[in-house]
Formats: structure tokens, C-alpha cells, sequence
């Protein structure tokens, strides 16, 4: 092309830069691409942004692809804009690739270094490790981009809602570093963000209290999509609540004015399903499935949900699918091996009994278990101890227990994985039903042994060991549970660990100290989670918990009963005359009895009474040998 073409060409795509026409930017650069123009970096930076800035993110790829060879030549000046497009289209392994060629250091080696050149590959960084779940690291990236936030690269208040982001799926992360950005009441999109937190620690007044003035301020700005994503999380609020009536109204209400095509359609047609009373034994899940448009929810992946909200989509759909008995795949979860093993195990899921279930998967998990304990295992163990507990099988549960742990303990104590502390968890609670202290005696001995072999990974997972120092002083066991808590108490926070230090410290806690302590909790909220008072089992009866006025009560009820049967029995009968003594007896050994006087020998039955004249009649010896010559009578003639 000549000369003058490619400079009209230059010319074109200035103007269409200054007035924002992506599309023809974009065919412009394509063109001068073609042509061979002297600056293809810049040019194709601008083409990626062009396609970035209309959302199309599959052309994007398809130009990485078709100009590979400036992409091999100069890639680094445009991998901002390549991390973006593959972070969008969630190819993980593309951006973990090209994001070790452009930021060759650890992050925490980054972040002291305060690289204002990687500013936005942060960015894009942090962005992706909220979408697949890489909370911890989302969380610290924004915090040192809102501390070093002096030349005002970045909006406050967009700082200010992507620290708190991750903040919604991972609220303990706000134990470990205090926010940097403080809360400000103009902004509703700040208020929707503080909203999640509150609702993932369960202050559902208070979250529900900041959604309704941040749906009020974005209804006088006018933001109609805003407005819809505030209603639809308020409507989850209030499922959460309880409050299933203002939730559907909502929902119905969105319903309506949004476009069946569009994800918040499906969002809300879903969440409005799931406040039905499903019931596996009449429902018809073929239905169901096709009502929640499962093909069409694939579609949208992760470039629409979440990392957390995308995997409880797939579970829910998984457990769908499994009672509706349709075959399920085994994929790299543990849920999906589980639930395939569970299907190929159980022929019908919907009909077979839970005893039934139980007892197949109680064999098969044992066997599963002396063969190796890694892998799928835990889930499957899971499964099987919820339907003992469900068939209240409590000691086969406890067996089954017990089995996987000496499994793991067989020859050291090496390892202590998340999976040995969930069952041990699970068995704290079961010796607890089954008032079996002996027990959890062996079960916190053995634990002493893991925590002194590995006592450095003891950090690692801080809660277990804290509820091992509760049970060891449920126990009585006071001066094993003091040292416990002590150690553990070096690793938490202050305000965590405020009733750790009572026990730790010598001195007594008075009644106003423990008041002040349980000011802040709700007892009755704790009751109807089922939460029963921290006690030794051994004061606890072994059948039940009843109390001595409800038994004395239940006697009285059972003696009434009793006399009134009694009662009925006597009716219509002669008191006078008392019931025969020897009624117990069998009839011949009675005083009363008297053999009848013709009994016939071979009538006789076994057992019975016989008298003196049958018995010599059944006598061989005693009878007289026939007489030769006596004729048989009657005999009949042959013919002649």
C-alpha cells in the first residue's frame, strides 16, 4: 500500500480515538496490521483495547492468534491488555503463564518494592484471584494499592469497594490486617459492598438496613442496572431472615421488568425455585432441571458468577441430578467422585431406605479405607456417617470413625490434614451422645501426641486446636487444656482470644468479668442452632437427658395405666373365687387331671398320658400265637 493510504489510514484512526468509535478504531488497526505499518505495537495495543472496550473478548483471542508474530515480538507491551482479555475469558493458564514472565518476584517481594509500572497488571491480578478464589491474595493486593494510592492513579472509593471484596466470601481475612480505606455513606456502591460482609457474618438487620439506602440512592441517580443488583441481594437478605414473602415479591417484581435473556433473569427465577419445599420422594426433578435452564447457566461460567457462587451453582445442580438418578461424572472435586461412587453404589437413590443405603456404604467404606485413606476418601467417609447418624447407628459411626484415624496413624503422626481434623471433630460429638469418655480420652491423648510431633504446622489450623483445649478441660483435664491455650494464644488475635487468656491466667473470672464476656453473644440463636451447654457427658443419664421430675411424671403415668388394664381385665368376673394356682402347670401334671379310659395305642400321640391297659395291648410278648388250622374267613374263590 502506498505511503499515502497508510497515513490517511493514521488519520482515521486519531479521529476515531477522539470520538470513541470502537469498532472502527478496531478495523482500522486491523488494516494497518495488514499493510505493515512502522509502530505494529502501539497499533495492535490499540486494536486489543478497542475490542476490550465493546466486550469482545473472543476476537481479542483470535488476534493474539492471527498477528502471532508481533505478539512473540513485542508481548510485553501490550500484556496488561492480554492478562485482561485472558482473565475475562477465564483461561487460567494463559494468565498464570504470562503473569510469571512480567512479574518474576513473589508478591510480597513486589509489594515492598511499590512497582508503579505494575500498578495495573495488580489490577487485572487482583480481579482474578477474586474470581477463582484466591481470597487471601486479592485482599492484600488491594490494601497496598489503597495505602499507596498518594497521586490519585486510582478512584478512593473504587479502592475503598474492591478491599472489602474479598472481605465478602472470606470475613476472617479482617482478623489478619484492619481496613485501609474508611467507610464513606455517599457512595450506595460502597454501602453494597459493606452490605456483604455484614450478611456473610450474619448481621442480616444491619446489611439489610445499608442496602436500603444504597437502593435509594442509586433510584435518584437513575442507575436502573445498579438498582436491580441491589433489589436482588436484598431479596437474598431477606430468603436468609426468613422473610420468604417480601423475598418472593421482590423477585416476581424483577421478573418482570428484566429480559429473559439477560443473567439477572435466570439469577432471580432460580433463587425464586429455591423457596419451593422440594421433597426428593415427590418431586419431579426432569421438571425442575429444565425450569432452572441448567444448559443456559453453563453459558455464562465464571465471566458472570463468582468463583463461590459458580461452585455452589454446580453442587446444587450435581445433588439434582443425583436424586433424579441421572449418571453422574466424576470430575477433580471430591463431591462429584463421591456422588458417583454413591450412585453406582445405591440402585435407586430416591426409593432405596436410608438403612439400606447405610449399610452398603458402611461395608464398602470400610473396605475403601483399609485399602488407603488419600484421595476421595473423606467425602465418601462423610456420606457414610451421615446415614448412620441419620438410621441413629451411632456405633458403627463411631467405628468407622475411628477406623479412618488409626489408618492415618498406623506408623507416625507425619501428617495432621484438614480431613483427620473434621472426623475428629465429628467424634467429639458422637462420644458426646454415647457418653463414652474413655474414649475421647484415648482420642486427646493421641492428639497430644500429633501436636508435640508437629508442633510448627500447629498454626495452620488454629480453631481445631482450640476446641481440643475446650475438650480437654471439659474433661477436667485443666493443666494439659491451660498449656494448649497458652501456646495457641501466642498465634491469635487479641480480642479473639479474650476468654483463652481468662483461662490461661491464674486469676479467677467474677461474676461481672464473665457477664462482660457473653454480653455480646445471642443465647437464644445459639439454642435454635442446636447448641448444647459445654459439660462432661458423664453427669448426662446415657439414654437421655430427662430430668427427675419428668421421670417421677412418666412412672406415674405407666402405674395408671396399669391399673386401669387391670380393671378392664377384672370386669364381669367373680371376685370371690381366686384364680387357680396350678394354672402355670401343663394339663397332665395338674392334680385335676384324669386320663380318659379308652385311649387306643396307635392314636396315641407323643407324649401323652397312657393307662395300663394300653400299654400291655401295645405288649408283643404277651399275645397268643394264631392257631395253624383256622381258616381265614371270607375268603373269596378264583374262577374256574
Amino acid at each position: 500500500m502506498a505511503k499515502d493510504n497508510l497515513t490517511s489510514l493514521l488519520s482515521q484512526l486519531n479521529i476515531h480515538l477522539s470520538q470513541d468509535e470502537h469498532s472502527h478504531v478496531e478495523q482500522t488497526c486491523v488494516k494497518l496490521l495488514d499493510s505493515g505499518c512502522e509502530e505494529p505495537a502501539d497499533v495492535f495495543r490499540r486494536c486489543l483495547v478497542a475490542v476490550i472496550q465493546q466486550d469482545k473478548y473472543q476476537r481479542a483471542l483470535h488476534y493474539l492468534k492471527k498477528f502471532k508474530h508481533i505478539d512473540e515480538k513485542f508481548g510485553r507491551r501490550f500484556a496488561l491488555e492480554k492478562l485482561y482479555v485472558y482473565y475475562k475469558l477465564n483461561r487460567s493458564e494463559e494468565f498464570n503463564t504470562l503473569y510469571k514472565k512480567v512479574v518474576t518476584d513473589d508478591l510480597d517481594t513486589v509489594l515492598q518494592k511499590d512497582i508503579e509500572s505494575l500498578r495495573g497488571i495488580l489490577h487485572v491480578r487482583a480481579q482474578y484471584c477474586y474470581k477463582n478464589g484466591l481470597y487471601e491474595e486479592a485482599f492484600k493486593i488491594y490494601q497496598h494499592l489503597a495505602s499507596h494510592n498518594e497521586k490519585n492513579q486510582d478512584s478512593q472509593i473504587e479502592l475503598a469497594c474492591n478491599e472489602r471484596v474479598p472481605l465478602s466470601a472470606a470475613t476472617e481475612l479482617i482478623n489478619k490486617s484492619s481496613l485501609v480505606t474508611p467507610i464513606d455513606g455517599s457512595s450506595y456502591d460502597l454501602l453494597f459492598n459493606e452490605s456483604f460482609i455484614l450478611t456473610s457474618l450474619g448481621k442480616y438487620n444491619e446489611a439489610i438496613e445499608l442496602l436500603e439506602k444504597a437502593l435509594q440512592a442509586a433510584t435518584s441517580e437513575g442507575y436502573q442496572n445498579d438498582i436491580n443488583t441491589i433489589r436482588l441481594q436484598l431479596s437474598f437478605v431477606l430468603q436468609m431472615m426468613g422473610e420468604t414473602r417480601k423475598s418472593k415479591e421482590i423477585l416476581k417484581s424483577l421478573l418482570k421488568e428484566l429480559e429473559a435473556t439477560s443473567p439477572f433473569y435466570l439469577i432471580c427465577q432460580n433463587n425464586l425455585n429455591s423457596l419451593v419445599d422440594f421433597s426428593k420422594y415427590n418431586t419431579n426433578f426432569n421438571l425442575l432441571l429444565r425450569e432452572i435452564n441448567v444448559e443456559r447457566s453453563n453459558t455464562f461460567n465464571l465471566q458472570t458468577f463468582t468463583y463461590e457462587q459458580w461452585s455452589n451453582i454446580q453442587r446444587n445442580i450435581l445433588f439434582l441430578r443425583l436424586f433424579n438418578n441421572v449418571k453422574i461424572h466424576s470430575q477433580d472435586s471430591i463431591l462429584s467422585k463421591t456422588a458417583d461412587k454413591y450412585s453406582k453404589l445405591v440402585d435407586n437413590v430416591t426409593l432405596e431406605s436410608y438403612k439400606t443405603q447405610a449399610k452398603k456404604l458402611y461395608h464398602h467404606t470400610t473396605k475403601t479405607i483399609l485399602s488407603g485413606t488419600e484421595g476421595s476418601v473423606i467425602g465418601l467417609l462423610l456420606l457414610t456417617i451421615q446415614l448412620l447418624i441419620i438410621e441413629k447407628e451411632w456405633e458403627n459411626a463411631i467405628r468407622i470413625g475411628e477406623l479412618f484415624l488409626n489408618e492415618n496413624w498406623t506408623s507416625s503422626f507425619e501428617t495432621f490434614h484438614d480431613s483427620q481434623a473434621i472426623v475428629c471433630y465429628i467424634l467429639f460429638e458422637l462420644y458426646k451422645i454415647k457418653g463414652r469418655n474413655h474414649s475421647k480420652s484415648i482420642l486427646l491423648k493421641k492428639l497430644a501426641s500429633v501436636r508435640t510431633q508437629l508442633s510448627e504446622r500447629i498454626q495452620k489450623n488454629l480453631p481445631f486446636w482450640k476446641h481440643v483445649g475446650f475438650e480437654l478441660l471439659s474433661m477436667g483435664n485443666i493443666k494439659e487444656s491451660k498449656a494448649l491455650l497458652k501456646e495457641l494464644s501466642r498465634f491469635g488475635n487479641d480480642k479473639e482470644d479474650e476468654i483463652i487468656d481468662r483461662i490461661v491466667s491464674s486469676s479467677s473470672l467474677d461474676i461481672a468479668q464473665g457477664i462482660n464476656l457473653v454480653r455480646d453473644i445471642d443465647v437464644n440463636e445459639l439454642i435454635q442452632l442446636g447448641a448444647k451447654p459445654l459439660e462432661s457427658s458423664a453427669k448426662r443419664s446415657k439414654n437421655s437427658t430427662i430430668n427427675k421430675v419428668q421421670k417421677r411424671k412418666i412412672l406415674e403415668l405407666k402405674n395408671k395405666r396399669k391399673i386401669k388394664r387391670v380393671e378392664k381385665f377384672l370386669q364381669g368376673r367373680d371376685a370371690s373365687k381366686l384364680p387357680d394356682p396350678e394354672r402355670w402347670l401343663p394339663l397332665k401334671d395338674r392334680t385335676t387331671y384324669r386320663p380318659k379310659k379308652k385311649l387306643q395305642g396307635g392314636k396315641q400321640t407323643q407324649g401323652g398320658a397312657m393307662n395300663k391297659k394300653s400299654e400291655q395291648a401295645l405288649d408283643i410278648s404277651k399275645k397268643g400265637k394264631p392257631a395253624a388250622n383256622k381258616k381265614a374267613k371270607n375268603k373269596k374263590k378264583g374262577r374256574k
